[in-house]
């Protein structure tokens, strides 16, 4: 059943002041979602971080004992190497990752 359209100004200024709410209940609903989205978005980038840093200590166990700018000097190196540039191209060409 068509709604039935407002004729007289009050009818108008009620539709109106529906409107406006029911946007404004829009809004709060997409700042909820949006920032569920990023505790989440956040919840996952820190359980990567914390399970590679992980990773590495149990591969490296001298990192547990470094200083921060010593293991991060130690992975750039690490990182830079023939080998860690040759595992990376073989790997973006979609070789076996060993």
């Amino acid at each position: 059943m068509p709604r039935k359209q407002p004729t007289t100004l009050a009818e108008c200024n009620a539709e109106l002041g529906l409107a406006q709410k029911q946007l404004r209940q829009y809004q709060n609903r997409e700042k909820v979602l949006t920032r569920k989205l990023f505790v989440e978005e956040r919840r996952i980038r820190t359980h990567r971080l914390c399970a590679r840093g992980g990773y590495l200590e149990s591969i490296v166990p001298e990192l547990i004992a470094m200083t921060d700018e010593e293991a991060k000097d130690y992975l750039y190196h690490a990182v830079h190497s023939e080998e860690a540039k040759a595992f990376l191209k073989k790997r973006a060409e979609g070789g076996v990752t060993e």
